[in-house]
């Protein structure tokens, strides 16, 4: 047992309380900036958790990336990252993937959701139909496998894709993109010249923004 001085202990005992308080505040802190990640895949329930350094500069955000993909769901990325590393984020995408559908160098946003679609299925001829371009997105506007078209990501050519669209509208709706940022609701599409109420109700059920 050690014969310690009054004023020996007091300095001992304080020693001791700052280390606990240090201790327990880095604990805390840790805590806070935990953020849990949960796969959009149904059957995959395990949360993956990443820290967030908290006295990290860069800016991040937060997308969800869903369709094609290996691994489908919630990721952190910096903001100067492009839709083409959420790609690998996720896993990569799949044999089925159809990237010329998504533009991979389009840069993120904060609460961005990305759909990879799938190639749609070949007839008998070995050729997409018309009808089948445009019952896919019907078919899945609620999944997480949907071929909606992003207006935010779409070329002139697959605008043109859509019922009433021709080179003039699909380059309308780049130029007014070009000029006034993302679409944040298809409804925003009203704004676009040379589309009104008759034409945007023709291809509400084939676009998205996300």
């Amino acid at each position: 047992m050690l014969n310690l001085s009054r004023q020996e202990k007091i300095v001992f005992l304080v020693i001791i309380a700052v280390l606990l308080v240090t201790f327990g505040w880095r604990m805390y802190s840790r805590g806070r900036n935990t953020i849990t990640f949960i796969p959009s895949s149904g059957e995959n329930t395990t949360n993956t958790s990443v820290e967030k350094d908290a006295y990290n500069n860069e800016e991040i955000c937060i997308i969800h990336i869903a369709g094609a993909v290996q691994k489908p769901g919630v990721y952190q990325l910096n903001k100067s990252k492009r839709i083409i590393d959420a790609v690998k984020v996720a896993g990569g995408e799949t044999e089925k993937a159809n990237l010329d559908a998504v533009n991979l160098a389009a840069p993120l946003y904060d609460g961005q959701k990305i759909i990879i679609p799938h190639i749609p299925e070949n007839n008998e001829d070995g050729l997409i139909s018309t009808a089948a371009q445009y019952e896919a997105p019907q078919r899945y506007a609620y999944s997480s496998d949907s071929s909606l078209l992003n207006l935010n990501s779409a070329t002139s050519h697959q605008l043109e894709g859509l019922p009433g669209i021709g080179p003039v509208l699909a380059n309308h709706i780049l130029e007014y993109q070009k000029n006034h940022g993302p679409f944040q609701h298809i409804e925003d599409v009203l704004n676009v010249p040379g589309i009104g109420e008759k034409k945007f109700a023709s291809i509400k059920e084939f676009i998205t923004v996300y």
